[in-house]
């Protein structure tokens, strides 16, 4: 949030005497969106805890040939390495809130789950189809490292592995509107499985034995989505999802606590701004 924060600064203070651009043509290189989202996902993989968030968020864009970011809140940042219309290799970054453990039944009395940062290469494939087509068949390979965050502190938690297979529907019902499926099983280290499962002596209780946490599958998640251009500066993006958890290699922890995980996010993007500079001036 708070790098979110600084780089909405940063644009305001070296943009405040640009011109608006037309409705009619939004693409420019830089911009400001301000995004009002809600979501209500599982506290960590297999918690019976939910945690509800909604947030209005001033999210600047870049949408360089090779660096961008703010485009999506499922990805913050992203870096293109190599592209071509069927093929890419980038660096991307996203992130997840902290949970205060006092809100969580399972860890009582354990220490926070921090801000969770996972940053690393990705091999993009289309498998059928192109961004020019109707329909199109994506597989994303990732590998991320993750660092989670307590005030100045950064502590490593290990990598994730995680491939996705994704179908895009465009022109669903209409031209505005663009459906999405997605599959995306994820393994970590134990490094990383640590920070959800693990629990330390110190934590241990009669009901919460010392647990340490294997490295291997985590779950995976299945997505249904829709986004929906409402109008030039006004869009709509919403999902659905089901986690599965059966099969974790952590199932035997005491903070493991169900199989199957629900989540959904609703999110309005308005563009309040856009640089007169175009994305294509770029090439």
């Amino acid at each position: 949030m708070r790098i979110v924060v600084c780089l909405w600064l940063s644009l305001l203070a070296t943009n405040l005497n640009a011109e608006d651009v037309p409705d009619e043509d939004l693409q420019g290189l830089w911009g400001l969106r301000l995004v009002a989202f809600a979501q209500n996902f599982p506290a960590y993989p297999s918690s019976s805890d939910q945690n509800f968030t909604a947030l209005p968020i001033p999210y600047p864009v870049y949408r360089g040939k090779i660096f961008s970011f703010g485009q999506d809140l499922e990805e913050i940042a992203s870096g293109q390495l190599l592209s071509t219309n069927r093929f890419n290799v980038s660096v991307g970054l996203n992130a997840s809130f902290p949970e205060s453990s006092d809100n969580l039944s399972a860890r009582n009395g354990m220490p926070d789950l921090d801000f969770l940062v996972e940053a690393g290469p990705e091999v993009n494939m289309a498998l059928k189809g192109g961004p020019d087509d109707d329909r199109e068949l994506l597989l994303s390979l990732q590998i991320r490292g993750a660092v989670s965050i307590d005030d100045l502190d950064a502590t490593g938690r290990g990598f994730t592995f995680n491939p996705e297979l994704e179908y895009l529907v465009r022109d669903f019902l209409d031209a505005k509107t663009e459906l999405r499926f997605r599959v995306s099983p994820t393994w970590g280290t134990s490094d990383y499985t640590d920070f959800f499962y693990g629990v330390d002596p110190e934590y241990a209780t009669a009901n919460r034995p010392a647990f340490d946490a294997a490295s291997g599958y985590v779950n995976t998640e299945f997505l249904v989505g829709v986004n929906r251009k409402i109008s030039d500066r006004l869009e709509f993006r919403g999902s659905i999802r089901l986690w599965v958890n059966k099969g974790s290699a952590n199932e035997t922890s005491p903070l493991y606590q169900q199989d199957y995980g629900r989540g959904i996010r609703l999110a309005l993007y308005w563009t309040a701004w856009e640089s007169e500079r175009r994305v294509a001036s770029t090439d």
